[in-house]
């Protein structure tokens, strides 16, 4: 499943809400609801020649709204922003292009070290779709260059809008316990509820990871979470990526519902098991593209994805109906596993910001809880329909259709909601 950014399935975004906790009340509209999925303050703070880069990822409401704008209020728009044809804020990117001295002192405004700005070297505005998921820091010193890059569009909705911001700052004394705060002009009402995740690259590999809630204000002493190089087998590391690989299939519906038709439809312990292994080796591979992040930054890359996890959950449970001697072979699964691991990748990019680690630990620890995850579902499904096959007596219903049914109808409910997803991203 994606982020709740990009989740596009009504029942799988609920229950994911349900179980982070990460979906909050919305501000003004239906488009706030993209800045209540997107709540994350996310800080990388690097060792550079001397000083310090910092490379930050906010909401652009963040910055450029007033502290007591009130969201469902008639006030007229601050600087930089007007109102749409539908009354709501929308960002005036031609006003950003003919201003850039007056943005660049707002977006300086964004982060304090030691209660000191820092120097502006670069700024990226990007729809929330299409913005970099900031885990991996090659990837975010590639995605934030210097320079403003704003865009073309005459307009974006504020609500969609993203800053990434490239800021220098002097380096701090040696042994010395810096102070990392936000701005105090930030918007009051969606900083409350920002989400702060900030990691600290040291010069020897180290990465210190910090996690707050409410406005930033960080005292950047001893190190909350410390991660030592070579990281990647210590257990206490590994075994959190394994918790959220293993949650993020027990709350992904659509993932349940596909290992519940493999389980219908294989007819046996052996075909199971390879369609298991071909589903795992799918996913793994894609999990590892996906996460890079580089695709899933098209705007149309998400959707597309669930819409194609729906379309196999339905394909997988029309085959079963049609009472074909093999209804599901290991290459075809290896092809949806294939679609399910970029599903997964989104599931990841939600989470690794707050997971210290290299790539490569995050990675594999996150994808062997998932397959942790599909062993426990198989291992409490398998008894249940066993019992059900035994109990069943009905003489023209065979059990497997009579369950498959319900998960077809999920299914497709799925397709017409993600299909229209799809195609108002693509128009």
């Amino acid at each position: 499943m994606g982020p709740a950014a990009v989740s596009v399935g009504g029942g799988a975004r609920w229950l994911r809400a349900l179980a982070l906790a990460v979906a909050l009340l919305g501000f003004g509209g239906a488009a706030a609801a993209h800045v209540q999925d997107f709540m994350a303050r996310v800080v990388h703070l690097v060792p550079r020649d001397g000083a310090l880069q910092a490379y930050v990822q906010l909401p652009l409401a963040l910055v450029l709204l007033p502290p007591h704008w009130q969201a469902n209020g008639d006030q007229a728009p601050p600087p930089f922003l007007r109102r749409d044809a539908d009354g709501r804020l929308a960002v005036d990117v031609p006003a950003l292009h003919r201003d850039p001295a007056g943005l660049r002192t707002r977006l300086r405004e964004a982060l304090r070290l030691d209660g000191r700005l820092g120097a502006l070297e670069g700024a990226r505005l990007d729809p929330l779709a299409e913005r970099d998921p900031f885990t991996y820091l090659p990837a975010v010193e590639q995605h934030v260059r210097p320079g403003l890059a704003l865009g073309e569009a005459a307009e974006l909705d504020l609500a969609d809008a993203v800053v990434s911001l490239r800021l220098r700052f002097d380096a701090p004394a040696p042994g010395a316990a810096p102070v990392l705060a936000g701005s105090a002009r930030e918007w009051s009402e969606l900083g409350a509820r920002a989400v702060n995740i900030v990691r600290r690259h040291h010069a020897d590999g180290r990465v210190d990871s910090y996690q707050s809630l409410g406005p930033l204000h960080l005292v950047l002493g001893a190190p909350a979470t410390p991660t030592p190089p070579q990281a990647a087998a210590a257990p206490e590391g590994f075994v959190g990526y394994m918790v959220s690989g293993f949650e993020h299939v027990l709350i992904g519906l659509d993932h349940v519902l596909f290992i519940l038709v493999l389980l219908l439809g294989a007819g046996g312990v052996a075909r199971f098991l390879t369609s298991s292994l071909a589903f795992t080796a799918g996913h793994s591979i894609t999990l590892c593209v996906g996460a890079l992040g580089g695709l899933s930054a098209l705007a149309w890359f998400a959707p597309a994805v669930e819409l194609a996890i729906a379309a196999s959950i339905i394909y997988a449970g029309v085959r079963i109906l049609g009472d074909r001697e093999r209804p599901l072979l290991a290459p075809v699964v290896f092809v949806v596993g294939l679609v399910h691991g970029f599903g997964f990748s989104f599931a990841l990019q939600s989470v690794a910001p707050s997971l210290s680690g290299s790539f490569v630990s995050v990675v594999l620890g996150f994808n062997l809880g998932i397959e942790l995850g599909q062993l426990a579902l198989s291992l409490a499904a398998a008894p249940v329909l066993w019992a059900v096959h035994r109990a069943w007596r009905h003489p023209r219903l065979r059990y497997q259709h009579a369950l498959v049914l319900p998960c077809i109808a999920v299914a497709a409910m799925w397709l017409i909601e993600r299909s229209a997803l799809l195609l108002a991203v693509l128009s």
